[in-house]
C-alpha cells in the first residue's frame, strides 16, 4: 500500500514538473510579446531607421554575391595550361594584386573575382575513347566522383575535353565579366601558339590525305582503263592490290578530312564556353539584402542592450541584498 502511494506521489511530482515547464514557457512567450507590444514605437523607429540606412549606404562593389558555373571545352590538349592559368589567378587573388586583374583580365573596379576553381568532367564514353594503360585505369576509377550526372575526377584532368569552371563574383559582375575571363585564356600567347600549331597540323593532315586520295584515284583509273585483265585484282610493282580495299580507304580518308575541316572550323579558340549565356546567378544569402540586414542588426542590438541592462539591474538587486 505504501509502495502504491509512493508511485502516485512520484507521478504527481512529474506532472507538476511538466506543468511548471509549460507554464514557464508560455509565460516567457507572453513576456516577449508584451515587451514587443510595449516597445512597438521603438521597434518601428528602428525598422524605419534600418530601411533608411539601407538606402543611403552606398553599395559595396567588393561584396561577393554572384556565382557562375561555366561548362567549357578545352581544345589543343591545353588542359594543364588552363589549370595552371587558373592557379595563377588564385595566387594573384591571395596576394591582392589588383593590377593583374585590370591589365590581364581587363576587369573594372566593380568586377571582382572572389574565387575561381575548375574540375574535369568525364563521360564513360570519353574514357572508353582514350588510350589509357591498364595500370592507369585502376587509379582513374578510384578517383572518380559522381556529381550532377557527370563523372568528375582529379586524375587525368588534362586528358578530357570538358571542364566545369566555378567563379565567385561581385554583385556588379555580368555575363561580360565571364567573357573577359574566357578571353584571358584565349589571349594568352601560349594558347595562341597552340591554336596555330593545331591549325597547321590539321591542314597538313588534310593535305596528306588529299594526296593519298589523288594517288588512289590514279590507281583506280589505271585499273578501270586496263584492258589486259578481267580480274578484280590489280598488280602494281608486282604487288597485288584489291580495288574494293582502295575504294574503302578513299572513303575513309574523305570522311576523315571532313571531320578535320569541321574541327578546324569549330575549334576557333583554346577555351570555348559551352553554356555562355545565363551562367550567373545570385547567391542565396539572408544578409546580402540590405533592406533586411540593417533593420535586423539594429533590432538585434536593441534587444541585446535591453537584455544586458535587465541582467545588470538583476545583479544590482542581488548585490543590495547581500
Amino acid at each position: 500500500m505504501k509502495k502504491s502511494n509512493d508511485q502516485e506521489i512520484d507521478i504527481l511530482v512529474l506532472f507538476n514538473s511538466i506543468y511548471s515547464v509549460i507554464i514557464s514557457g508560455l509565460l516567457f512567450i507572453y513576456r516577449i510579446f508584451k515587451g514587443v507590444a510595449l516597445r512597438w514605437k521603438q521597434l518601428l523607429a528602428l525598422l524605419v531607421a534600418g530601411v533608411l540606412l539601407a538606402y543611403i549606404t552606398p553599395n559595396k562593389s567588393v561584396s561577393i554575391t554572384k556565382e557562375a558555373n561555366i561548362l567549357v571545352k578545352i581544345n589543343f590538349d591545353a588542359g594543364n595550361y588552363v589549370y595552371d592559368a587558373i592557379e595563377l589567378i588564385n595566387l594573384k587573388l591571395n596576394s591582392e594584386e589588383e593590377s593583374f586583374f585590370k591589365d590581364q583580365l581587363n576587369l573594372s573596379d566593380e568586377e571582382i573575382i572572389g574565387e575561381i576553381s575548375i574540375k574535369p568532367i568525364i563521360d564513360i564514353k570519353d574514357i572508353a575513347s582514350k588510350r589509357i594503360e591498364p595500370s592507369e585505369m585502376t587509379a582513374l576509377f578510384e578517383n572518380l566522383e559522381y556529381e550532377d550526372s557527370f563523372l568528375i575526377t582529379e586524375g587525368f584532368r588534362s586528358d578530357y575535353d570538358y571542364h566545369l569552371i566555378n567563379v565567385s563574383l561581385s554583385s556588379n559582375s555580368t555575363n561580360t565579366t565571364i567573357k573577359k575571363i574566357i578571353q584571358y585564356f584565349n589571349s594568352n600567347p601560349l594558347f595562341i601558339s597552340l591554336k596555330e600549331r593545331n591549325s597547321n597540323r590539321i591542314s597538313q593532315i588534310i593535305l596528306d590525305n588529299e594526296k593519298s586520295i589523288n594517288q588512289i584515284d590514279q590507281i583506280l583509273t589505271q585499273y578501270m582503263t586496263s584492258q589486259s585483265t578481267n580480274s578484280s585484282q590489280l598488280y602494281i610493282d608486282n604487288k597485288e592490290i584489291n580495288a574494293n580495299s582502295l575504294i574503302k580507304t578513299k572513303i575513309g580518308l574523305q570522311q576523315k578530312n571532313e571531320e578535320l575541316k569541321y574541327e578546324n572550323l569549330t575549334t576557333t579558340d583554346t577555351v570555348i564556353a559551352v553554356n555562355e549565356s545565363n551562367v550567373l546567378f545570385e547567391k542565396e544569402s539572408f544578409f546580402s539584402n540590405k533592406l533586411i540586414y540593417y533593420p535586423f542588426v539594429l533590432i538585434l542590438i536593441y534587444f541585446i542592450s535591453i537584455s544586458l541592462f535587465g541582467l545588470y539591474k538583476y545583479f544590482e538587486k542581488l548585490d543590495s541584498k547581500v
